[in-house]
């Protein structure tokens, strides 16, 4: 992996990073904690979001809202090029205090709407933008960020606004997806999904692995801890935070995220990790 462009503070996370050989492995299922941009320069393979499958090709931009699970498969022949952009809303909340640009992560179902493909920017005015993300670090590296981090969010909320009436769902968000995010805090378990869905439990566990790439109880657990963390950063405790994301026990919830994040809820601090 090479790292042609890369800057990262307590706001924002930006990199333009190659893969001439990427390896599968590396691209696990997760989830952030702040909204993503990720712009393919080159590469090819599928983007899975939520339950959703994109295909991926050059030129695609993808975006995710906190907590939004999603998982690449690359085609390992084909070198792959990205600029990727994490931010946090307190970031940009001075110059759009009412959330405006954050509206084509937000008023969206999940898995729907996530890709931008080429076709539907002929003028090219998105990947001019994110094109300006690659540059050397100088003293003014993070208002230079802000102001191109401000013009790709005005284009996107445009480009949403003009085109989520005219765009077909990629792909109805399954079912069973649906029902866990629907019940994500509450006591939910591959039985109660099973009954829902008239399944056996084995049916369940298999569908769950094929649609999203990962186990049911997985998935939930990871969502739960970016919901925990994302309260401990808003300044709530860790045993409140833990009731109201669904553990039933605080000892788990410490075990569970230790093992997620590698530190305790209380040695938390305010900048997340973001390795992908």
């Amino acid at each position: 992996m090479k790292r042609l462009f890369s800057y990262r503070d307590g706001e924002i996370y930006a990199h333009h990073t190659i893969d001439d050989h990427p390896d599968a492995e590396q691209f696990a299922i997760h989830a952030h904690e702040w909204p993503e941009i990720l712009y393919c320069i080159s590469g090819r393979g599928s983007y899975m979001i939520e339950g959703v499958h994109y295909p991926m090709e050059p030129n695609d931009i993808f975006i995710t809202r906190p907590g939004e699970m999603h998982k690449l498969t690359v085609d390992p022949n084909v070198p792959y090029e990205r600029i990727a952009i994490h931010f946090s809303p307190g970031f940009i909340k001075g110059a759009d205090p009412k959330g405006r640009l954050l509206v084509p992560f937000n008023n969206r179902v999940l898995g729907q709407h996530n890709r931008y493909p080429a076709d539907e920017d002929p003028e090219g005015l998105l990947r001019a933008s994110l094109a300006l993300f690659s540059f050397k670090n100088d003293p003014n590296v993070k208002l230079d960020l802000l102001a191109r981090l401000l013009m790709l969010l005005t284009q996107l909320e445009g480009k949403f606004r003009q085109t989520r009436q005219q765009i077909p769902f990629a792909e109805e968000q399954n079912e069973l997806v649906a029902y866990v995010n629907k019940h994500l805090f509450e006591d939910i378990s591959v039985q109660q999904a099973a009954d829902e869905m008239h399944l056996s439990r084995s049916q369940v566990s298999r569908i769950f692995q094929q649609v999203t790439g990962t186990s049911m109880w997985k998935y939930v657990t990871a969502k739960r801890l970016l919901a925990a963390r994302a309260m401990i950063h808003r300044g709530e405790s860790a045993s409140d935070a833990c009731v109201a994301c669904g553990f039933s026990e605080y000892s788990s919830f410490y075990r569970a995220y230790r093992s997620y994040f590698g530190h305790s809820p209380k040695e938390d601090t305010k900048s997340p990790d973001l390795n992908y």
